[in-house]
């Protein structure tokens, strides 16, 4: 076996096109800067030197990766794998490469798996196992005396029994071997063998020899599995090493050892409470080199990465960076269904967790000149082992706990009553500021810098480029000033715009980018002519045959509001024969869900419903009775929300479903009003509650507070009726001077966010959103440059914390990322762009961090979802769900975001 080169003058890596972000994302997936990261499971990549390159490019290569990993010692678990005639089994080597040398107190790694099963297969190609229960007991013996070997507990009984070469006669060797040995040897043996098959067969959890083996919980003992195994093995491995049936044994030996180093690998977890699981500070990592086909070694390290690959499908957990250099067999790539990319896409594939291998190209030319020097990778080093961080910690937490027992003792905790968000009233100087709003002009100037970079889109066609059209449904903008800020058709045609331009800039440079033009295309107010709008693109669609390739339209954006005409819309869309991808904006009704091909890019009304009916019921919302926000002498107490009056629209479907999910969801008590400025009450139930104008809903309100003092309004309607509702109640008093929580959807932002209830006193709002504000300090990089862009764009405007513009930004990037995916030659296949969205995708976004699942086409995994407070200050982030970062995990977030 050949050795790596352990000198300390780094070997270069080519410098190849793209190699710079390839080098930084490499060391990054190694030692990511948050342990997090380390969940990820990379994806199986292949650097492929020149078919006609000599051997020294691919050592060149191997040596660059793994000088990073350590240049005099390792510093990051790994071993290079070369493929040899005499090492059939690479995994052997991986297993005992990753377990030498470990980085001093860090990763804990013992592989009791792969040891049992590497001594297990050594017998099998050896063809010492029998046939039936005779080879299972001496295959169990064997194992056993190989374990003792390595020490531990085992050992140290089994040395304890003495030598097993000079042995002793009369009565002292008969109570050695039938007392001594059987305390010694023969009953720690039995125990250790009914240990292991119940950890590798009888578990339900960890079982995964007997699932790898298809065994159930009451089959056989693990060893007769093995010698069966063995049983079915040898007889292959007796033919020559060129024989298919040879080849075929070796694969299923490979199977067993690789499951077992795997298993290995993905303990300890990343995080929790233990030291020893805390020390897993960087991944594993695997290098192959590929010899060319049919050179010595090339079908063990085809073999390796063909079962790699399969098991890394199959399992949970992240598992090794494994990387291959060298020249793969095309029968490899085929087996593999490798994806061909460039070093700087395969440099952004390392952390997406795509279950494709990664093939790329390296060029000739790089390797006859100079090279990038990797920079060695700098882990936490440990001072401390973990037992004694261990011994430190129970020390500790026994304190606490004692501490814990004798403190009512001396004195009693005070209720929390602090009020979330602060107890200032909504008022801001800042928000009153008064904002000359220009509906017509805007919009017009929305509509005008999408017309130019139209324009700039299509001036890649005279440089052969591939150009497509998306279409934008958008509802008629409101004409009237007033009506301007309850309609979110402004921002989100502007986030449109912005993607679009950063699209075209970086096609320029980007050759793998598709420019894209967008069709805007209205379809009456609050979406009422979404269907014939539909239709009549199905037509334009299927009668497409001709005609610039440019215009012809790929996918479309938009249904920003979740009615009865967009539901339809979008079913009919999906239900057409034309296999349109569409990417929805602030659509969130779960029943908007009636398509394969509708993507929404935000939560569910389901999941805000969770969401916010936790928060309600938990957290302290509601001012004590006789108390209100504008009392300056005293801070306000607040308690969490004991009832709840729901307001919907009921002829709205958005109104209508995030209503009743938060009834079903509210763990206090609810009553629902059905709020509709006039007489129509279609879809009305018996018994519900009624009111047609704005004074009669503010009475029953009223009432409500009077009944339960600890009443919430949680309000589904659209912000017009809010705003008639909050001035009815402002001009009647009746009730005001108690206060008043109001907690409503994401349709409220626009209104809230522009300072229109700024002068109401007695109002306490939260109300979702879907991006973080600018100065919360939780907002990722992405979301603060987004936010500043917008800003510098549009100086004056009432949206500026509205999250309706970053949504629309997000959907527009989906999108024409999928259309880059699909894109081949000159040609942009809508099945191919359906399949590329279905195949999931993860970036940096706007509203956080888009993670769409393989095989669904729900809203993202984790989707940020915020609840704000309007105070004094500005909106206040009370809660942050969700992936609104990188690093944010759901599995750690806490009431309410743990739904």
């Amino acid at each position: 076996m050949r050795s790596a080169n352990n000198s300390v003058e780094p070997s270069s890596f080519p410098d190849d096109a793209g190699a710079d972000y390839f080098i930084r994302e490499y060391r990054t997936a190694v030692h990511p800067a948050r342990r997090e990261l380390l969940e990820n499971k990379p994806p199986l990549l292949i650097l492929s030197t020149p078919a006609d390159a000599p051997e020294s490019h691919t050592h060149r290569v191997l040596e660059a990766l793994r000088w990073a990993l350590g240049p005099e010692y390792k510093r990051v678990p790994h071993t290079v794998l070369y493929g040899e005639a005499d090492v059939p089994l690479l995994t052997v080597q991986a297993g005992a490469g990753l377990g030498f040398d470990l980085p001093r107190r860090s990763v804990p790694d013992r592989f009791p798996n792969f040891w049992l099963m590497a001594d297990v297969v050594a017998q099998i190609q050896e063809g010492r196992p029998g046939a039936g229960g005779l080879g299972a007991r001496k295959l169990r013996d064997h194992v056993y005396r190989q374990r003792a070997e390595r020490g531990g507990l085992p050992g140290l009984l089994w040395h304890m029994g003495g030598t097993d070469t000079a042995p002793i006669g009369g009565v002292s060797g008969f109570f050695v071997g039938l007392v001594w040995h059987s305390l010694t040897r023969n009953l720690p043996r039995w125990i250790w063998a009914r240990r292991q098959n119940r950890r590798l067969v009888r578990s339900k959890r960890s079982g995964w020899l007997g699932k790898q083996l298809n065994a159930t919980a009451g089959g056989a003992p693990v060893f007769e599995l093995l010698d069966q195994v063995g049983a079915r093995q040898s007889p292959r491995l007796s033919l020559e090493p060129g024989h298919p049936r040879h080849k075929e044994g070796l694969v299923a030996l490979e199977i067993l050892l690789l499951r077992a180093l795997l298993e290995d690998l993905r303990k300890p977890a990343v995080g929790r409470l233990l030291p020893k699981r805390r020390r897993r500070v960087a991944r594993p990592v695997l290098l192959v080199e590929i010899p060319p086909d049919g050179a010595p070694g090339a079908d063990a390290a085809e073999r390796f990465l063909h079962v790699f690959h399969t098991l890394q499908t199959e399992l949970d957990g992240p598992g090794p960076l494994v990387i291959a250099v060298g020249r793969p067999s095309g029968s490899l790539q085929a087996e593999l269904g490798v994806e061909r990319t460039n070093l700087r896409r395969a440099s952004n594939l390392l952390h997406s967790g795509n279950s494709r291998p990664i093939l790329v190209p390296l060029e000739a030319e790089p390797f006859g000149r100079p090279g990038l020097q990797i920079p060695p990778v700098q882990p936490r080093k440990f001072t401390m082992g973990w037992r004694a961080v261990t011994a430190v910690e129970l020390a500790a937490l026994a304190a606490v706990l004692v501490g814990g027992a004798l403190a009512p003792m001396f004195w009693e905790t005070p209720p929390d009553t602090h009020c979330v968000g602060g107890d200032r009233p909504v008022t801001d100087n800042k928000q009153n500021e008064t904002i000359d709003v220009k509906p017509k002009e805007w919009y017009h100037e929305a509509l005008d810098q999408i017309d130019a970079q139209n324009h700039e889109a299509e001036k890649y066609t005279a440089a052969d480029r591939a150009v497509r059209t998306v279409v934008l449904f958008e509802s008629d903008p409101p004409t009237a000033a007033a009506d301007t800020i309850f309609d979110g058709a402004i921002p989100e045609l502007r986030g449109i715009a912005m993607w679009q331009k950063w699209l075209n800039s970086d096609a320029a440079s980007n050759l793998s980018r598709v420019p894209l033009r967008v069709e805007v295309r209205r379809t009456g107010p609050g979406f009422r002519n979404a269907v014939p709008a539909v239709r009549a693109l199905i037509k334009e669609v299927e009668q497409e045959s001709s005609g610039p390739d440019h215009k012809k339209i790929v996918g479309v954006l938009g249904f920003a509001q979740s009615t009865d005409a967009t539901r339809q819309a979008v079913q009919l869309l999906g239900g057409a024969g034309i296999r349109m991808p569409t990417v929805g904006t602030t659509a969130t009704a779960d029943e908007m869900q009636r398509s394969d091909t509708y993507w929404p890019l935000t939560p569910t009304n389901s999941q805000e419903a969770l969401i916010e009916a936790d928060f309600a019921r938990r957290f302290n919302i509601v001012a004590k009775t006789g108390q209100t926000t504008s009392e300056p002498a005293k801070a306000a107490e607040c308690v969490p929300a004991g009832h709840a009056v729901i307001v919907r629209k009921p002829g709205d479907l958005y109104s209508r479903s995030l209503a009743d999910k938060f009834q079903r969801s509210f763990k206090g008590s609810a009553s629902v009003i059905d709020f509709v400025q006039g007489a129509d009450y279609i879809g009305t139930s018996p018994g519900t509650q009624k009111a047609t104008s704005a004074d009669r809903l503010a009475s029953q309100v009223c009432q409500a507070l009077r009944d339960d003092p600890d009443t919430v309004v949680y309000w589904t309607s659209r912000a017009q009726e809010f705003t008639a509702f909050v001035d009815a109640m402002d001009v009647n008093g009746t009730c005001a001077e108690r206060g008043l929580t109001v907690l409503g959807g994401n349709e409220l932002t626009n209104v809230a966010l522009t300072g229109k209830y700024a002068d109401k006193k007695w109002l306490r709002l939260y109300h979702s959103a879907h991006r973080l504000p600018q100065d919360d300090p939780r907002a990722s990089q992405k979301t603060q440059s987004f936010i500043d862009l917008y800003n510098s764009t549009y100086t004056k405007d009432p949206w500026r914390q509205d999250g309706h513009s970053a949504v629309a930004y997000d959907a527009f990037h989906v999108l024409s990322k999928a259309v880059d995916e699909a894109h081949t030659g000159n040609s942009v296949d809508r099945d191919a762009i359906t399949t590329a969205l279905r195949n999931g995708m993860s970036f940096d976004g706007a509203t956080g961090f888009v993670t769409f699942s393989e095989d669904s086409n729900g809203p993202p995994e984790k989707k940020t979802l915020v609840i704000l407070r309007q105070s004094a200050d500005g909106p206040e982030a009370v809660a942050v769900c969700g992936a609104y970062s990188q690093s944010a995990q759901k599995e750690k977030q806490t009431a309410p975001c743990r739904h």
